[in-house]
């Protein structure tokens, strides 16, 4: 099965960053982690936690890091109408 999104074609127009957005807040939340500490953890910019925590694109380096840190595969934030199944 292949991935709509792999590093290599990052489209940011196919990702619904506010769905992400609630993931990656509920996640760090839950873990009790600050911003600062999420980017740490994730090796990203806390100004990329930031973004990606107001539904914007972190960049895509950073979302897939950001993916890997709530513990998602990154099609679960293809926006609805690119989801297969």
């Amino acid at each position: 099965m292949t991935s709509a999104i792999v590093k290599d074609a990052f489209d940011p127009n196919h990702v619904d960053f506010d769905v992400f957005a609630i993931f990656l807040e509920a996640r760090r939340i839950h873990r009790g982690k600050t911003v600062t500490r999420v980017a740490k953890e994730a090796d990203v910019e806390p100004d990329a936690v930031k973004r990606a925590a107001r539904g914007r694109n972190p960049g895509s380096y950073e979302f897939f890091a950001l993916c890997d840190w709530i513990g998602e595969h990154p099609a679960t934030f293809l926006k609805k109408e690119l989801r297969h199944g």
